[in-house]
């Protein structure tokens, strides 16, 4: 995966009910889209996975799609290993902009057409992630300023032929219009459904269980303590 070099990390990020990213002392909530079809009704999430599926037990290679919309890569193949490429691919997209409009457009793509809040929500946390970082609420930004999320390391909870949660760990770096950097670390329960064809976002937080005893430094003995597995970029890829 990308190696964020250079960046000063600053204080990780705690992730219980959303996905909340940490820059300073700025907490923002990034994305906090609840699935509208189960909401309220879900039992927690046990610690180890529970399946008939095949599930990796150890660092995987991503796989790329088979083709893209909206700038991202979409097409997994119907494999535990295709949904957490989808989802890497999905939250790097998604959680790597600081432009509403286009991060609904990816929602809108790789998100479960059945949850229809999720291209709003999202877009609406972008927004809030802009006022926390103290950048004009609309309009594009002038260079250098940009938000830079990637997936690092992973877990699976749940897994299933065609539903599977997956945990993972982030990289963020904020750039801001000085040229300053701040870093941090986070996680992101993704819940994934094969839809049509495809794997989608059926929700990004809200999975009634708090991870945030998870985050730690990826690529680390405590990463590795705390059960995170390695991402290994797809051949040919941007990670």
């Amino acid at each position: 995966m990308r190696n964020l070099i250079g960046a000063k990390r600053l204080v990780p990020g705690a992730f219980a009910a959303g996905v909340v990213l940490v820059i300073g002392a700025i907490a923002v909530p990034l994305i906090c889209a609840r699935d509208g079809r189960n909401a309220g009704n879900k039992p927690a999430i046990p610690a180890s996975p529970s399946s008939p599926a095949v599930a990796p037990s150890g660092a995987i290679s991503l796989v790329q799609g088979a083709r893209t919309a909206a700038g991202i890569q979409v097409g997994f193949p119907h494999t535990t290993v295709g949904a957490v490429s989808a989802a890497s691919e999905y939250v790097d997209a998604a959680a790597s902009t600081l432009d509403p409009d286009y991060a609904a457009s990816v929602m809108r793509v790789a998100g479960d057409p059945g949850n229809t809040a999720l291209p709003s929500n999202l877009a609406t946390s972008i927004g809030k992630l802009r006022a926390a970082l103290q950048l004009r609420p609309a309009g594009p930004l002038d260079p250098p300023v940009t938000f830079q999320t990637t997936a690092q390391m992973y877990q699976l909870r749940n897994v299933a032929a065609d539903d599977v949660l997956v945990l993972l760990l982030t990289d963020s770096t904020f750039i801001n219009a000085q040229g300053g950097t701040a870093q941090t670390t986070g996680v992101f329960p993704v819940q994934m459904r094969w839809i049509a064809g495809d794997w989608k976002i059926g929700a990004v937080g809200h999975t009634d269980q708090d991870y945030s005893a998870l985050v730690a430094t990826p690529d680390t003995q405590a990463a590795a303590s705390h059960g995170w597995l390695a991402l290994v970029g797809a051949p040919g890829g941007a990670s």
